[in-house]
């Protein structure tokens, strides 16, 4: 069936609808399948402003074409070409068309490259994209994941058309604090010092939070990686990987004075 067809299909049931509806939602009532399929429609249908993308309460991204501000007839939706299938892991917002938005940060890695530097992804369940902060308009999430109790190297990456690129290598003496905001056993909250809780962070996460919310809001994928590491190395491994990834030059590290 034409992309073009599937696109009219879509903001015909999504204009029927009483409510937004997610992707497998639509996949199930069009019966159209792979759901990959509407995924791709949809993402394109985004972009374009035919219709709106936006997180729910349940951690899904859902679609919404009565809020869209330039909603047009079917008969006007562009032609979208298919491209891939998803990648497996958590999506947060659909990925957009490489060079779309605001420019694509970081290295291209590959997720064995990820796996063999011994780190492991979080799914980050995004709840706000307008949060307002001294330095721009950042964003809020939830981490989701097991997080080792330990100190260790966090990374964000940037998924474009499933292919990763890692924007930002830094380091903690407890990854908790970056990924939970709070120490396990420790019963109280610190909500401030985690990225996805940027209002009380300090300025470098919420520098870092905001860069986030620009990709999100462009419809890439980001995710959050961990590695537990003894704290006798932390500074020499994130030299490493900084320098070896060039992300002082292509990514959001900041250049040494």
């Amino acid at each position: 069936m034409a992309s073009l067809t599937i696109a009219a299909r879509v903001l015909d049931e999504l204009r029927r609808s009483s409510r937004p509806l997610d992707d497998d939602e639509l996949a199930r009532r069009l019966n159209v399948s792979p759901r990959q399929t509407i995924n791709q429609v949809c993402r394109r249908l985004g972009r374009s402003g035919h219709l709106r993308r936006y997180t729910g309460r349940e951690g899904k991204i859902i679609n919404d074409v009565r809020r869209s501000s330039a909603a047009q007839s079917p008969l006007t939706a562009p032609a979208i070409t298919m491209r891939g299938r998803d990648a497996g892991l958590p999506v947060v917002v659909g990925a957009s068309s490489p060079g779309s938005g605001p420019a694509w940060p970081g290295h291209p890695v590959t997720l064995a490259d990820l796996h063999q530097a011994g780190f492991w992804h979080l799914e980050l369940r995004v709840t706000r994209l307008d949060v307002d902060l001294p330095a721009g308009r950042g964003c809020e999430w939830t981490t989701i994941g097991e997080v080792p109790d330990a100190p260790g190297l966090y990374a964000f990456t940037v998924e474009d058309n499933h292919q990763i690129r890692v924007a930002y290598v830094g380091l903690t003496g407890h990854l908790w604090m970056v990924t939970k905001g709070r120490l396990p056993g420790s019963g109280g909250a610190r909500g401030g010092q985690r990225y996805g809780r940027p209002q009380h962070a300090g300025v470098t996460r919420q520098r870092v939070n905001i860069l986030i919310a620009e990709q999100l809001r462009s419809g890439r994928i980001v995710r959050h990686w961990v590695r537990p590491l003894p704290a006798a190395a932390l500074r020499a491994e994130e030299e490493r990987l900084i320098t070896s990834w060039n992300l002082r030059q292509a990514g959001w590290n900041l250049r040494l004075p």
